[in-house]
């Protein structure tokens, strides 16, 4: 009902909408990493547990992200505080309001997939560094500045561990400085860190071969989220890390429903897992509305005597059934379904004019 008065609000306007939102506010993520959109987008703020910025890309606004995004940043920046309390993750851009190309410093960045992270450091005398730029490093890890400064392998992968084991967002890559990529997976093997992780990290950790060297940040770009796949957001590359993720999620489900009594399982909404459905799916599936009932019978009208009532004529109807009531009020939800393209908490309105 609340999207049939939007509908109504819109139209009473007098103005043209074309491919407008009525969601519950919870963001999508639309088209390619390259060349996509952003709407209702979550803003990271500029500091939080964990988590930093600096005055550059706090003032450049590009602070917005998907909801999977940023609540992993935040996740994962809490749970390295417990790891690295005397720095913090310094959170450099993600994409504008709305994403897209405007005011972008990016090629990428459009769909709120998408955010820059700085090497944790270490200064010169090798005490962790909270990084305060984005500084350039050599093939041994090291500033090409001068400054002594180094990139801090150890934290460096517990923040790529982080990354790739997340269950708010899966991570598809994670692109860095291959030099510096080589460097932290060897010390994860010299460390005997899961062997899972490591061979995640591998595929993960990547020098692109179309843009910058990545030597002066990371740059990490996570998986569509199931529920913006049919609303036209697209994954490029390979998805091997997306089906080990999901397959991953569906044994701990498992699991968990062995793990119960059976009379708990049997039926039980929280141990089924539903496929998310697409639009086509949702209307396939919608029953068709049964017609709306009319009475055949002409309507009576009574005259009252003139010397005993001073009442107008009255007409009288026979009143409608429930069922009748129920199908006319159908009838007139179905009438809006072209408008919609429906999803259980989000309605997208085609057109109105």
């Amino acid at each position: 009902m609340r999207a049939v008065l939007a509908v109504l609000a819109l139209a009473s306007l007098g103005g043209c909408v074309e491919l407008g939102v009525v969601t519950d506010g919870s963001s999508i993520s639309y088209g390619k990493p390259s060349r996509g959109r952003l709407i209702d987008g979550v803003k990271l703020p500029d500091n939080g547990p964990g988590f930093t910025t600096r005055d550059v890309w706090s003032k450049r606004g590009n602070r917005y992200g998907t909801n999977e995004l940023v609540h992993m940043l935040k996740g994962v920046a809490k749970r390295l505080r417990g790891k690295a309390k005397d720095t913090r993750l310094v959170v450099a851009d993600l994409s504008a309001n709305n994403g897209g190309e405007a005011h972008l410093f990016h090629r990428s960045h459009q769909s709120g997939r998408d955010v820059d992270l700085l090497y944790y450091m270490r200064d010169a005398q090798g005490n962790p560094f909270e990084a305060d730029a984005m500084r350039v490093f050599d093939r041994s890890g090291r500033a090409k500045d001068g400054s002594g400064i180094s990139v801090d392998i150890p934290r460096t992968w517990a923040l790529v561990k982080e990354l790739l084991t997340a269950d708010e967002a899966y991570v598809q890559y994670i692109f860095m400085y291959q030099p510096i990529a080589d460097k932290v997976i060897d010390y994860a093997r010299s460390k005997h860190e899961d062997a899972v992780v490591i061979a995640r990290a591998v595929r993960a950790c990547k020098q692109p071969g179309d843009s910058a060297p990545h030597n002066d940040h990371m740059h990490v770009r996570i998986y569509c989220p199931v529920e913006d796949r049919q609303f036209g957001c697209v994954d490029i590359g390979p998805l091997e890390l997306l089906a080990e993720r999901e397959a991953e999620a569906q044994q701990i489900v498992a699991a968990i429903a062995q793990s119960l009594p059976p009379d708990a399982v049997d039926g039980d909404p929280l141990t089924e897992t539903q496929p998310a459905q697409s639009a086509a799916d949702v209307w396939a599936a919608t029953p068709p509305q049964p017609p709306v009932e009319l009475s055949t019978e002409a309507p009576s009208l009574t005259l009252a005597p003139p010397a005993e009532s001073t009442l107008a004529p009255t007409v009288s109807a026979p009143a409608p059934s429930a069922a009748t009531s129920a199908a006319a009020s159908a009838g007139t939800l179905g009438s809006f379904n072209s408008l919609f393209r429906a999803r259980p908490d989000r309605i997208d309105l085609r057109s109105w004019r």
